[in-house]
């Protein structure tokens, strides 16, 4: 991509500073209400997939492996390994095995109630399997259901807290900063397609704290590291000097999301057009180390490189497309009503820019699709569509074109907008201060009951 002389318009200091406080206010509500039932405090991890990748954490931090076994083993004893709320709890293994080729979780493999278990001499449960189940499976190790690229990433930033009753909060944290810093770059890389300030502020607003994104920055989902990674390449792509650092971006978002590789094309797709075969070839750098990383961990961990922590089921594409953009608890124009302003944008920034403003679109395309295309495209036990976290700001660069439009300087339209606004930062601040009640509740159903004060 090339920068416009506009892009290089000096930075909105205060107004990033601000919303980088609004957004790290999510820091401060905890489930647990304290004096008075205010719900402050440090933050914790909720459910879903948040515990395990702490259990993921805490096994390369204190073993320097990724053998999760005896780091489930010590939770269920009253470690804090999955963070506080999981202690001494009969927490369920996000663990996979490959049995005659298929792919097989703990759950369908172990018996559940791990207080029935026997104690070994140690006092340490005994793992007791499911009728029929090889023996092996008990003794081989136990590798995660998930991709473990969370663990490996943020070890070196939390190693000096390994141990202590701090990781949980500070992990957590850790998310929300990564979503600070991908505003941030998000703020640059809007500087790209538009000059006007208001818009881009607006643009801001509704990506950030509009939508869902603003929940997962509180939790310790892989999305908000993920929205970082995908921000972060697709700003280093303004410059193709920095073709290296995008495919680092992409390299890093892979060990949690292998599908990110898709993005490569996109990214690559100017500097192919422009016979940029060295910044091309730097691109790739990143992303073939990673691949082959997860390649490798394939191999070792599941008995073949062609072996995923997480396969791919095939699905409905159009009930997945529907879903995503309408379905009641998962659909992002029900959790975002201000994204569907960029649908009005994107063919004024197609227009202007094609190749650059193709390349976001064709790379939300993509994610979207191929989620779409997923069998769980739901995202299992998660606030709206999470999967599709990662590419919203992509979606979002459409609205700084749409408020750029006359229609939108019109009365009307604008007070259309603006609340339009201003309902999507309700829903989703309700949400990520109320973070352990809000899975599977409508978002009008959750805005109602909030502001009733029920």
């Amino acid at each position: 991509m090339v920068v416009p002389p506009e892009a290089r318009a000096p930075s909105d200091k205060w107004f990033l500073a601000a919303l980088s406080v609004v957004i790290l206010s999510a820091q401060l509500f905890t489930e647990v209400p304290g004096p008075g039932g205010l719900h402050l405090g440090a933050p914790r991890v909720n459910g879903g997939d948040e515990p395990h990748y702490l259990v993921l954490l805490h096994s390369v931090l204190l073993d320097g492996d990724l053998d999760l076994k005896n780091n489930y083993l010590s939770v269920h004893m009253g470690s804090l390994q999955a963070g506080n709320k999981f202690a001494r709890t009969s927490i369920d293994h996000h663990s996979s095995w490959y049995v005659d080729g298929v792919r097989r979780v703990w759950v369908e493999l172990f018996q559940r109630n791990v207080f029935a278990w026997p104690r070994d001499g140690m006092g340490m449960p005994v793992p007791q399997l499911r009728p029929g189940v090889a023996p092996a499976i008990a003794r081989s190790p136990e590798y995660s259901a998930h991709p473990v690229g969370i663990g490996l990433l943020l070890a070196p930033v939390l190693f000096p807290f390994r141990g202590t009753h701090l990781l949980e909060p500070l992990a957590v944290l850790l998310a929300g900063l990564a979503t600070v810093l991908a505003m941030l770059l998000f703020h640059r890389l809007l500087r790209a397609f538009s000059s006007d300030t208001a818009a881009i502020r607006f643009t801001l607003v509704a990506v950030f704290l509009g939508s869902p994104l603003w929940f997962y920055s509180r939790s310790f989902f892989n999305e908000p590291f993920l929205v970082l990674c995908v921000v972060g390449a697709f700003t280093m792509a303004l410059e193709p000097r920095n073709a290296v650092w995008a495919g680092s971006f992409i390299g890093a978002g892979m060990l949690m999301k292998p599908q990110l590789a898709l993005l490569c094309v996109p990214l690559g797709l100017p500097l192919l057009l422009r016979k940029d075969l060295r910044n091309l070839v730097l691109l790739g750098v990143a992303p073939l180390l990673a691949g082959l990383l997860l390649l490798s961990l394939n191999a070792t961990m599941y008995g073949s490189w062609a072996r995923g922590p997480y396969p791919f089921y095939p699905g409905d594409f159009w009930d997945g497309a529907e879903g995503l953009a309408l379905h009641p608890t998962r659909g992002l124009l029900r959790y975002s009503p201000v994204l569907g302003i960029a649908l009005l944008g994107w063919p004024f920034l197609l227009r202007r820019m094609p190749l650059e403003a193709g390349t976001l679109l064709l790379a939300f395309a993509l994610v979207f699709g191929l989620t779409a295309a997923w069998k769980y495209w739901d995202g299992g036990w998660s606030f709206g569509p999470r999967l599709l976290v990662p590419v919203i700001p992509l979606l979002g660069v459409g609205i700084a074109r749409a408020m750029e439009l006359p229609f939108f300087k019109a009365f009307a339209p604008r007070w259309l907008a603006f609340n339009l606004l201003l309902v999507s930062c309700l829903v989703n601040g309700i949400a990520v201060m109320r973070y352990w009640a809000v899975v599977d509740v409508p978002p009008m159903r959750l805005l109602a009951v909030a502001l009733g004060g029920l």
